[in-house]
């Protein structure tokens, strides 16, 4: 049956902040505090305007926080929300994004903040006791096939919340990495910053004829992009999103990027980037180029135009997304020959079933770099 707060209906959610006891708040009534932590299984329960003020409000706020992601992994995706909202005096003041997703090659799950893309806690106030309540609210969270939960942090930041999170139980693990473009050195630093390799395909891809355009986020061009990523994944043996999530993320329109090459009048690809303005950032996080057009460096020239759009619209740096940690991978060959960064994506885990150490184990034996 539904609640109803403040005038918004609110379907489906569990009060469980009562339960926890806290030593650092000040008491409501009773010698109880008045922070509650929600179980939230739609993100639309909270509401955008709510949600979104938060992670504004928070220094780690970025767009993957945002209402319309999370709203778009939901319903385009398909994956069991259980976030994750904190409350004093009956207002929202912090909260965690969480969805229920596969392990690979398992018939379990885990809960993750966040994926795709990255999340962790946002507590902008009241963070000591914040993060304690959620911490302790998450084991009622993993139940059944759910067996392990993961925070996936976006940047370095999140390192102020390690010891509290190992005290909790979690533990890190480093197994993916991002590369960082610093984009305020301006374009020419960038070109000579570059690997020989890369610099040249940029180089030799302005000798063909090439058009790079900014195309509109409607349903054709989505359509267009999703055709030729889907074809480049299923070659790479990448997951592959259905339509439904690019769909989804037309409700965010302002924040994308869809960028179109066209090699001799034909459509050669073509990105999908993330505008995260929280952290004047782009996120590369959908790309996608044909075999065929390899020869013609129509990856190097996208690449090559988004960093420039970047620094003309004032973003600081361009993040490549996440890839292992594998000097011999030919993807982190690809990013890193760009001049950006490597950084550690910060990830802990805290198992809550006690089959988690068995599938722990039993993944170390196919993912060898996993710790």
């Amino acid at each position: 049956m539904a609640q109803k707060t403040g005038g918004n209906t609110r379907s489906r959610v569990h009060r469980i902040g009562s339960l926890f006891a806290n030593r650092y708040g000040q008491s409501a009534r009773n010698g109880e505090s008045s922070l509650e932590v929600t179980v939230v299984d739609s993100i639309r329960d909270v509401g955008k305007a709510e949600w979104n003020g938060i992670v504004e409000r928070s220094s780690r706020g970025s767009v993957f926080h945002r209402y319309e992601w999370l709203n778009a992994i939901e319903t385009g995706l398909g994956y069991t929300p259980r976030h994750l909202e904190v409350t004093k005096d009956g207002n929202t003041i912090g909260g965690m994004p969480n969805f229920v997703v596969e392990i690979e090659k398992t018939p379990f799950n885990r809960l993750s903040s966040l994926y795709p893309g990255f999340g962790g806690p946002l507590l902008p106030t009241d963070t000591t006791e914040s993060l304690e309540r959620v911490s302790k609210a998450i084991p009622k969270l993993c139940r059944g096939r759910t067996i392990v939960h993961q925070i996936r942090g976006l940047d370095m930041s999140y390192l102020r919340y390690n010891d509290t999170l190992q005290s909790n139980g979690y533990q890190p693990y480093r197994r993916e990495c991002r590369f960082l473009l610093d984009l305020t050195k301006g374009r020419d630093e960038i070109l000579a910053d570059m690997s020989r390799t890369r610099r040249r395909g940029i180089e030799h891809g302005q000798d063909v004829d090439y058009e790079i355009v900014e195309e509109e986020i409607t349903r054709e061009n989505l359509q267009r992009f999703y055709s030729t990523y889907e074809r480049v994944m299923d070659r790479v043996g990448g997951e592959v999103y259905p339509f439904s999530f690019f769909e989804a993320l037309q409700t965010m329109d302002d924040r994308l990027l869809l960028l179109t090459i066209r090699i001799d009048g034909e459509y050669a690809g073509g990105m999908l980037e993330l505008l995260d303005e929280e952290r004047d950032s782009i996120h590369g996080f959908f790309a996608a180029v044909p075999r065929e057009y390899f020869d013609d460096h129509a990856s190097e020239l996208l690449y090559d135009h988004v960093f420039q759009w970047g620094i003309d619209h004032g973003y600081e740096t361009y993040d490549f997304g996440s890839t292992n940690t594998d000097f011999e991978d030919g993807v982190f060959r690809f990013k890193e020959g760009f001049g950006g960064r490597a950084v550690p994506i910060l990830i802990w885990e805290r198992g809550c079933s006690p089959l988690w150490p068995l599938v722990k184990a039993g993944r170390a034996l196919y993912w060898p770099y996993y710790t």
